[in-house]
């Protein structure tokens, strides 16, 4: 057999990851609350599609690629831009317009929450992250 060298991976610290997965929409919406209790809202409804989209990928990324809180705002805003097509679908299976006028107002604000919310997880992450965690190694 060949053997290859497997690109240099980087070890999440669980206990930074989860608290800054916890965290992060909960330190934006402390912050910003004051704004006609719209973040409130984005944490009720924003905030399951956070933990099962989110999750996957914040571990994808972070595995793969030094952790910065720009790049977290960008894969937040990414992830938040991909549900649009998924909504598109699911309302042309269902064959309700409603769910899309509905889905839409919600996601717009998902735009703005997103990036937001992933930043603040890079910041937390960052902040509590050992050292350890932080060099690359082969995985």
């Amino acid at each position: 057999m060949i053997k290859t060298s497997r690109k240099p991976g980087y070890l999440i610290d669980p206990v930074a990851f989860f608290i800054a997965l916890v965290a992060g929409p909960l330190v934006v919406t402390a912050v910003s609350f004051w704004i006609l209790l719209i973040p409130v809202f984005a944490l009720v409804f924003g905030g399951p599609i956070y933990l099962v989209m989110g999750t996957p990928l914040l571990l994808i990324h972070l595995r793969r690629n030094q952790a910065s809180v720009r790049d977290l705002m960008f894969l937040g805003f990414l992830a938040a831009l991909a549900l649009f097509p998924i909504l598109g679908v699911a309302t042309q299976v269902i064959g309700e317009q409603i769910l899309f006028n509905g889905g839409f107002f919600l996601l717009a604000f998902g735009l703005l929450f997103g990036p937001l919310w992933a930043g603040a997880f890079g910041a937390i992450y960052l902040k509590l992250r050992r050292d350890f965690y932080a060099v690359a190694r082969a995985i």
